[in-house]
């Protein structure tokens, strides 16, 4: 799922963005200079909005036990696909299909990914609750 993989890479690269922003002195001050009434209710729903990639990011790793056992599977099929191809000609985009559907199981990112984003996630919110 090259498409999971880049909704990844474009959510840790924001996290990254707002840690370094969280870490600067002057950010920090001008925060610090809101008052609380207006800052507050930002900070809240920023935390709520992390929390609930969290939740997605925990669900998404629950289920990828099972796809991540059947890397071997995976790839005999697509072999056997590869290997078909030439009899069954007019299964051409059956055989794409499933190709397609294999390749996207075969894509899906690792847990050890989604644990890093998960460790941002919570260095975030405390940051965030720092403040």
């Amino acid at each position: 799922m090259a498409d999971t993989q880049n909704v990844l890479k474009q959510v840790e690269d924001a996290l990254d963005q707002l840690s370094t922003l969280l870490d600067d002195a002057t950010v920090k001050a001008a925060i610090s200079a809101i008052p609380s009434s207006i800052m507050k209710p930002v900070i809240d729903g920023l935390k709520s909005v992390l929390q609930v990639i969290k939740d997605a990011l925990n669900e998404l790793k629950s289920s990828l036990g099972s796809v991540t056992n059947l890397g071997d599977l995976f790839t005999t099929v697509n072999n056997l696909l590869g290997a078909v191809e030439g009899l069954a000609p007019g299964q051409k985009d059956t055989l794409e299909t499933v190709k397609t559907i294999v390749k996207t199981l075969q894509d899906l990112p690792g847990v050890a990914d989604i644990e890093r984003i998960l460790g941002k996630i919570d260095a975030i919110v405390a940051k965030l609750e720092a403040l």
